[in-house]
């Protein structure tokens, strides 16, 4: 980055931009919109998990995602004011408590801020592949750089304590084969199956593990959620978390492979809210947009027809929890809404 600064990377010359000419584009908008609102979001739930850690170790890795996400938020607001674009609302000290009592264990907390972490990798990498404005480009690529350093940090820390678990392991094969059956390939749905492969592995308990993490979150917010409404929203959520677990397991203990543990022993039984009911909400929605993300990622992965079939299934399950969260933050007046092309039909109609 030093070189890139001075003007002279790889041997050639950088040309420099006068960002006041370049517009950001519509992905730009997009993008640095949505990072602020799940930034502001992040910020709120690691100030309280900072503010609730014991061990050492665990509070050192939340502090340092706290202070990225504080960066990020207003490294935003520096691009915002220089677009002269207005600066969402997001969340505020106002959506957080950190004097309620604590609600989960540092283990899950470090687990939870891991998991955002693999997330926010995959959102930083698509997002300066669709941008094109140097600064927002740079930008992005910080962040990129930041999610890798905090998702390697907090690896390091569960390897250390015995608490990353790992996808199941396969034997190594003693040869490269070709694949000649084309119906035994796929077939899956009756008769006999080709044994799982790797890929399909890896999905079935990444999925699994993230479905696990999410019914967790959910069972700590609806002890301390207010609205009976978004009460029963969450309880409907753990429903669907319970059976999705349930389908993917038994994929893998179809074949004897080992399954994700399940984590409802680092939730705590206190009912003090440490955040408000938007900022629930908003974060519960969140999370079925990150599981809609995944299992995508799992069914381009996947080719045995059953994986196929369960998993289209699942992404149909969170995408209608998810429209109902939607539905239910803009009954409540809470959903801001995400910048868009001018209404070229109205315009017209108010001329004539």
């Amino acid at each position: 980055m030093d070189s890139c600064k001075q003007g002279n990377v790889c041997g050639y010359h950088v040309i420099q931009h006068d960002l006041d000419n370049i517009s950001l584009t519509s992905s730009e908008i997009g993008l640095i919109w949505r990072t602020y609102l799940c930034e502001s979001m992040a910020k709120c739930y690691l100030s309280y998990f900072v503010e609730k850690s014991k061990d050492p170790d665990t509070r050192a890795v939340l502090k340092f995602a706290l202070e990225g996400s504080r960066q990020h938020i207003n490294d935003i607001t520096d691009i915002f004011k220089g677009a002269k674009f207005p600066i969402p609302y997001g969340f505020t000290e106002e959506d957080f408590d950190v004097t309620a009592k604590k609600l989960f264990s540092d283990s899950f907390m470090l687990t939870y801020t891991r998991f955002e972490a693999r997330y926010s990798m995959v959102h930083f990498s698509l997002a300066f592949s669709n941008s094109v404005r140097p600064d927002i480009c740079g930008f992005f690529e910080g962040c990129l750089k930041d999610s890798i350093e905090l998702f390697k940090k907090a690896n390091d820390v569960l390897l250390a304590k015995g608490l990353l678990e790992r996808t199941p392991y396969i034997p190594i094969p003693n040869r490269v084969e070709y694949v000649h059956d084309v119906a035994n390939y796929f077939k899956g749905l009756m008769g006999e199956k080709r044994p799982i492969n790797a890929l399909e592995i890896e999905q079935c308990f990444v999925t699994a593990q993230s479905k696990l993490i999410e019914r967790t979150i959910i069972l700590g917010l609806v002890q301390v959620v207010k609205s009976k409404i978004l009460k029963d929203y969450l309880l409907r959520g753990k429903q669907i978390a319970d059976k999705q677990i349930e389908v993917l397991g038994s994929i893998l203990l179809e074949e004897d492979l080992a399954i994700p543990t399940n984590s409802i022993h680092q939730v705590s039984d206190s009912k003090e809210a440490p955040f408000s009911d938007k900022l629930i909400l908003f974060s519960i929605t969140a999370f079925s947009s990150l599981s809609m993300t995944g299992l995508g990622t799992a069914l381009a992965n996947c080719a045995r027809k059953d994986i196929l079939l369960a998993l289209s299934r699942l992404n149909v399950e969170v995408a209608n929890y998810a429209k109902g969260g939607l539905d239910l933050m803009i009954t409540q007046g809470w959903l801001e809404r995400t910048p868009e092309a001018p209404n070229r039909k109205e315009l017209r109609s108010q001329r004539e």
